[in-house]
């Protein structure tokens, strides 16, 4: 199915689709970098070559949705994608990313708890969710916002020569709308 991405609002958040400079923005650093797997953590720029089609892959695909995350001042401060849908489970997938400067203030819980309401709302059943042994900042996320442990994948795939596991986690309509009514 063809998903058209809708304008959200939160208290703190505008969540719609951005601009290509608005993907390299939020995009400043390279993200692998910035996840803290198998240590490695650093602040190394991204080359924004490599961001060609990020604005783009919401129209190019079927089952997605994409928003920027801006401040309510207009500033591109995360991403959150919502594809990979689950016929059986009758779910989606979201996977986000914030701007470093951005840390610390529950800016992605707010955007992902406003998304998945929305996503709800157009009759998912379950959300998921996932995070790559090591990514406590992602995992964080997925805990405060209420998602549950739902599969573990070991072996998911290798960083330089080491085998990492991945978490996927899960939270249905109802725990939600127990949480966040």
């Amino acid at each position: 199915m063809k998903y058209i991405t809708p304008e959200l609002t939160t208290d703190r958040l505008i969540l719609k689709r951005g601009s290509f400079d608005d993907y390299v923005k939020v995009y400043e650093y390279n993200f692998t970098k910035l996840r803290d797997i198998c240590g490695e953590f650093e602040f190394v720029k991204q080359d924004p070559a490599k961001l060609v089609g990020y604005d783009t892959y919401a129209d190019e695909e079927e089952d997605v949705f994409d928003w920027i995350a801006y401040l309510k001042d207009g500033t591109p401060a995360g991403n959150i994608v919502a594809d990979r849908v689950d016929r059986e489970l009758n779910s989606i997938e979201l996977a986000y990313n914030l701007h470093p400067a951005y840390w610390g203030n529950e800016y992605m819980k707010e955007a992902v708890i406003e998304i998945c309401r929305y996503l709800y709302g157009i009759g998912f059943d379950n959300i998921l969710c996932g995070y790559s042994e090591g990514n406590r900042k992602s995992k964080r996320v997925c805990e405060k916002v209420g998602f549950k442990p739902y599969k573990t994948i070991e072996n998911a795939w290798v960083k330089n020569g080491t085998p990492i596991t991945d978490y996927q986690c899960i939270l249905s309509k109802e725990d939600f709308f127990k949480l966040y009514k």
